[in-house]
């Protein structure tokens, strides 16, 4: 059986990064690295993959040798960014914009079990076959739960809007979405909730990291009723002006 917490512990500590220091640079609660590591805690593949990131080395390295695999050398601190380009500042602290509604802590049910090795081999598998799938697309993909938060945000973000992937998890899609906008797209999500893969489009302004408003072509695909997505999807493209 593949330990994910004594695997977690050991490339924590080869890294020399200390239980708050990971939690700062990862922004997966302290508690939850803790209980992960004491095997109180079956952590997601996406907590694992933000952990991953904040100890500079990847989800394949993680699982692909097992317990006893060593990570190669990282340095101390922040971890480089998932996506290319340079680290994006923050929404929340662009002068003359509402700050995006913090993300809710990243902190795991309390349950665990031992994880077979090939479960995890072939959730990677899958995980990587869509990152590569959706790596070098223009097309931004974000995945909203029924609250309308961003559970997860494709690479195209970056090119898009000016942001990580990781600067937008967690926080509320409104935010994104220009004030003249938004009744539009909550009459259209108000047509699509009760049919289950339903869908529609619209053109509306995403806000960009430098304070302007991109448009966009969005199509939306009701995934609510669907056990395995639980989420409205959204694919967006940016429309030339």
């Amino acid at each position: 059986m593949f330990n994910v917490g004594t695997q977690l512990r050991r490339i924590r500590k080869r890294t020399h990064l200390t239980l708050d220091q990971l939690a700062a640079t990862s922004g997966v609660d302290r508690g939850t690295i803790s209980r992960i590591e004491l095997g109180h805690v079956s952590p997601r593949i996406e907590t694992i993959s933000f952990l991953c990131e904040a100890m500079g080395t990847t989800l394949c390295g993680f699982f692909g040798a097992g317990e006893e695999a060593a990570p190669g050398p990282a340095a101390p601190g922040p971890a480089p960014a998932p996506d290319s380009g340079p680290p994006a500042t923050p929404a929340s602290a662009q002068p003359g914009r509402p700050a995006l509604p913090p993300g809710p802590p990243r902190i795991e049910a309390d349950s665990y079990w031992p994880v077979p090795a090939p479960f995890w081999q072939g959730l990677l598998e899958v995980q990587e076959r869509f990152e590569a799938l959706v790596k070098n697309s223009s097309e931004l993909i974000l995945v909203l739960d029924p609250e309308g938060f961003i559970r997860y945000a494709s690479p195209a973000s970056w090119p898009l809007l000016g942001l990580r992937s990781a600067d937008l998890v967690g926080h509320h899609s409104w935010s994104l979405i220009h004030p003249g906008d938004l009744r539009q797209l909550e009459d259209l999500l108000e047509q699509l909730r009760p049919v289950p893969n339903a869908t529609g489009q619209m053109d509306c302004r995403m806000h960009h990291r430098d304070g302007t408003w991109h448009w966009t072509a969005c199509r939306f695909s009701n995934q609510t009723h669907n056990p395995s997505v639980l989420a409205v999807v959204i694919n967006a493209l940016a429309i030339p002006r």
